[in-house]
C-alpha cells in the first residue's frame, strides 16, 4: 500500500476552513465578477452591431452608386481616356523622328527631297553624295537604323554641276518602322 506524504507543509498546522460570511462574501464577489463580464460582453456585441449596420449601409449605398448612372458615367469617362491614350499612342511625331533619322545621314550627303507618305509610312529620299563610296556606306547607314524597316533603291546618276553640286545623285524610298514613329 503506498502513502502520500506532504513534505511541503508542516502536519502539525491545521487548514483554514471558510466561515459562513466568509463564503457568502467570496460568492458574492464572483457573481458580481460574473454579471461585470456579462454585461461589459453585451455592452461590446452591441456596440459592435450598430457599428456593422453602419459599414453595411455604406456598403449598400456604394453598391447603389455602382449600379447607378454615375457608375455609367464614371466608365464612360474612362472609356473616353482610354480612347484619348490609343489616339495619342498612334500620333506620328515627325520632329523626332527627323532629329533621329539626321544622326544617319552623312556629312557628304545633302538631301535634295525629303518626302512622306503618311498612310503607308514610307519615305522618300533624294540627295546628292561626293561619290559612289559615300553612296553605299549611305545606304548601309541607313539600312542598319533602327527607324528604318526596309530600303528601296531607285535610281543613281552621275550629276553634272548645278549650282556647285556635283557628284552622285541618288533616289530611294525607306519603309518607317511603326514603333519607331511613335516615340516621343
Amino acid at each position: 500500500m503506498a502513502t502520500n506524504i506532504n513534505l511541503a507543509t508542516p502536519e502539525n498546522e491545521t487548514k483554514k476552513i471558510l466561515s459562513g460570511k466568509t463564503s457568502l462574501i467570496l460568492s458574492l464577489l464572483l457573481l458580481f465578477l460574473a454579471i461585470g463580464i456579462y454585461a461589459g460582453v453585451s455592452f461590446l456585441s452591441s456596440r459592435y452591431l450598430s457599428q456593422n449596420s453602419q459599414v453595411e449601409s455604406q456598403i449598400n449605398a456604394e453598391k447603389a452608386k455602382i449600379s447607378g448612372p454615375e457608375y455609367a458615367e464614371i466608365t464612360d469617362f474612362q472609356e473616353r481616356l482610354d480612347l484619348i491614350d490609343k489616339i495619342l499612342g498612334d500620333q506620328v511625331y515627325f520632329e523626332n523622328y527627323i532629329k533621329n533619322l539626321s544622326k544617319y545621314v552623312l556629312p557628304e550627303t545633302r538631301l535634295t527631297l525629303f518626302g512622306w507618305k503618311g498612310s503607308v509610312n514610307e519615305i522618300t529620299l533624294s540627295g546628292i553624295t561626293a561619290n559612289f563610296d559615300a553612296l553605299s556606306k549611305e545606304l548601309i547607314l541607313l539600312k542598319n537604323s533602327p527607324l528604318i524597316q526596309s530600303i528601296e533603291f531607285k535610281s543613281a546618276s552621275e550629276s553634272s554641276g548645278n549650282e556647285g553640286q556635283s557628284g552622285i545623285k541618288f533616289e530611294l524610298t525607306a519603309s518607317a518602322k511603326k514603333d519607331a514613329l511613335n516615340n516621343k
